[in-house]
């Protein structure tokens, strides 16, 4: 009898969890560069990858939805990104926080405590939040707090998350990333500008960075050029790899323009 749909994804589930479990949690990098100069890097986001014993990569969005609540992915990538920093200081990364980690007093705890311990490494780190939850209230406030210590801030995922433009005006951001959607789905209006042009102008008002994400064509390149974007990211320009390829190519990233 072939096995259910349910038995699959538990047999998935269990998986993960035993790859996790024998250390196979890490996470590969992505480069995010300069529209005006492909080859200036802001910074490379960190994107959780989990390799089973069969030697298969697993992306987040694979095994995230399947984590029990008590997992605390956020905590165990930034250790993981805490530790590359220290081990090369030419690396600039960003790390993913979800919002309801910040919104939970426990959790954003351990997440300042752990940033707190190594100031050195602040100027190098950017904070990635991840609208799972409103970006409201004490949220905004630790933003602030973690700002404060010498991390940058970007904004994941911006047009489709919870937060209002409103709510979103409050935020102290450094850097914005508009939805790959945007960039997929991108509709003339009726002033002659297209819908990433206003997505983009509206980001601006946040923060002086802005970045197109999901850039898969050279149209799409072009298309986020035109709207004013001052970077991208996507597999055009490179795909997501391991720190080890980036730096047998001599990568270097150093965290321009953000000031």
């Amino acid at each position: 009898m072939p096995a259910s749909s349910k038995q699959i994804e538990n047999a998935h589930n269990a998986l993960i969890l035993k790859a996790i479990a024998g250390g196979g949690l890490s996470f590969a990098v992505q480069r995010i560069h300069k529209v005006e100069n492909t080859a200036d890097i802001l910074y490379a986001e960190s994107l959780a990858r989990v390799t089973d014993a069969e030697g298969v990569v697993h992306t987040a969005g694979s095994f995230v939805p399947q984590l029990d609540d008590g997992f605390d992915l956020d905590n165990r990538i930034l250790d993981m990104v805490l530790s590359a920093l220290a081990a090369d200081t030419t690396l600039v990364l960003g790390c993913n926080l979800t919002a309801a980690n910040l919104s939970a007093s426990d959790r954003f705890a351990d997440i300042f405590g752990r940033i707190t311990r190594h100031p050195e490494l602040t100027s190098r780190l950017v904070i990635e939040v991840i609208e799972t939850h409103p970006l409201v209230g004490a949220a905004i406030e630790r933003l602030k707090m973690i700002r404060a210590l010498g991390c940058r801030i970007a904004i994941d995922d911006f047009g489709v998350g919870f937060a209002t433009p409103a709510n979103l005006l409050q935020v102290s951001a450094d850097i914005i990333k508009i939805d790959a959607s945007f960039v997929r789905d991108n509709r003339p209006g009726r002033d002659g500008r297209d819908s990433l042009h206003h997505m983009v102008g509206f980001a601006s008002c946040i923060a002086p960075i802005v970045v197109v994400e999901g850039i898969e064509t050279e149209a799409q390149f072009e298309a986020a050029r035109a709207a004013g974007a001052t970077h991208a990211q996507g597999f055009l320009l490179s795909r997501p790899a391991w720190l080890p390829q980036l730096r047998q190519e001599k990568s270097k990233f150093s965290l321009r323009g953000v000031e």
